[in-house]
């Protein structure tokens, strides 16, 4: 068995795939700050070719560039697989145990940023198709790969991208490999995306900060944005915009049975003890708890400031109040349609001198459960993890899914190899050892049974 082969010769070399993961780890690719992404692109495009791949980075003006890479066989069948190599700020640098970007490796646990998000899943897919060719194995599939770096800022260039390169990125199915595992080891797969519309409120009322006294004359304007940010979202997370709901088509009879099948107490318990809270909001649990995370929109404070917010007093009253806001949304809404939505809700209440700059676009996706990648995809999982896969009808999280479902016509899979919590987007990110170099091997075996399928 072709596999069991891989996994023989992954042993041999597993610490060599391990110290080039490190390599890329230290290497910074901070998209929000442009932080060392081109850097890392061609790092990875170096990586790439040792493995075999033939590769092109791509770069469209100012966006950061895209590494595609191409493994042809004589399969009729067309994989293309998804990755980023960007990650998020480390800061605060004070809350990591060891700087962000040395990839420190301690009884197997490797903390660096972006060594779960989503640095190994990349070289998870790199090192599997290094171990075909070291092997002299063909692969069972035309295999394309596309990486990007952008995925951290809600990937603004990618659909550009998509569109000029439509061509090479035929492909029969997709596989989003930026996932992980759930608390019990367990692989998860999502078979759709929520979508986002982020946005950014902003209320200027004098030229200059002015002194507090002069509250009963002045406007402050924190206290206008309360009040617009009152007026969006009810206390227990229901959207106050008319029409929000209108165009929503989740969940159906498919997407209530899949989540039946879950182990959504140890889910919800894990998140409980991770974050260290005793309940959820509105006091939900179960299957109603799973059901508001994977169906129900949101609309999120991700950040607010005004004012003085440093070390003890200083009475200001401020000249500009902001926030910046996300809005996770559900299938089928669209993010362009409702950011029109909340510049009317704004302007009808008498909140026009709010500006509204949006900052970010993602449409929700969606896969039907019986499509063959999702088959494809279940049994690599069960057959290199020992244990079925969760499979979630949707994810709580966004990305660019809908490129390869809505824009290419792909079923896709959003899955991957990241250890469960562990710390993405926080100090301290970390992947271990076994993760990763069991992700190679679940990759591989992605590509092995998606290419032995009957059509």
């Amino acid at each position: 068995m072709r596999l069991s082969e891989v996994e023989s010769f992954l042993s041999k070399v597993s610490g060599y795939y391990v110290e080039d993961l490190k390599t890329l780890l230290k290497q910074p690719s901070i998209s929000a700050r442009g932080e060392g992404i081109d850097g890392c692109a061609c790092m990875l495009r170096d990586f790439m070719k040792d493995a075999g791949f033939r590769v092109e980075v791509w770069k469209i003006g100012d966006a950061n560039p895209v590494v595609y890479g191409e493994m042809p066989s004589n399969s009729p069948k067309t994989l293309l697989m998804y990755g980023h190599y960007d990650v998020q700020p480390p800061e605060p640098l004070e809350e990591w145990v060891s700087p962000p970007f040395e990839a420190v490796d301690s009884d197997g646990k490797i903390t660096a940023r972006g060594a779960a998000d989503s640095k190994s899943n990349v070289m998870a897919i790199v090192k599997a198709v290094e171990c075909y060719s070291r092997l002299e194995f063909d692969l069972p599939v035309n295999l394309k790969v596309l990486f990007e770096g952008e995925e951290e800022i809600g990937s603004p260039n990618l659909p550009r991208y998509v569109e000029m390169y439509r061509d090479k990125l035929k492909a029969d199915a997709a596989v989003c490999f930026d996932g992980g595992l759930d608390p019990k080891g367990r692989p998860e797969l999502w078979l759709g995306l929520k979508g986002m519309l982020y946005v950014e409120l902003k209320c200027r009322a004098a030229r200059v900060d002015a002194h507090s006294s002069l509250a009963p004359l002045i406007e402050n304007p924190a206290w206008r944005l309360i009040q617009a940010l009152t007026s969006l979202r009810s206390p227990d997370g229901t959207i106050l915009v008319d029409g929000w709901y209108d165009d929503i088509r989740v969940p159906s009879e498919e997407d209530i049975k899949l989540i039946e099948d879950v182990d959504y107490d140890t889910l919800l318990a894990g998140l409980k003890r991770h974050f260290g809270v005793d309940r959820f909001l509105s006091g939900v649990e179960g299957v109603e708890a799973l059901k508001k995370l994977l169906f129900q929109p949101t609309c999120n404070i991700a950040g607010l400031y005004s004012g003085y917010t440093g070390l003890g007093a200083k009475t200001v009253l401020p000249r500009e109040a902001c926030v910046k806001l996300d809005f996770r949304l559900v299938y089928d809404q669209n993010p362009y349609r409702l950011l029109e939505s909340l510049r009317r809700h704004l302007k009808a209440r008498g909140f026009d001198d709010i500006e509204v700059k949006a900052l970010n676009f993602l449409e929700p996706s969606k896969t039907h459960p019986s499509a063959s990648i999702v088959k494809a995809v279940s049994s690599a999982a069960s057959e290199v993890y020992r244990s079925k896969p969760q499979i979630y009808p949707n994810s709580p999280g966004s990305g660019p899914d809908y490129l390869f479902t809505k824009r290419l016509g792909l079923d896709s899979v959003w899955t991957g190899c990241s250890p469960p919590l562990s710390n993405a987007h926080a100090p301290n990110e970390y992947t271990t050892r076994e993760s990763f170099l069991r992700g190679i091997l679940f990759a591989a075996s992605i590509i092995e049974h998606y290419g032995g399928l009957d059509w």
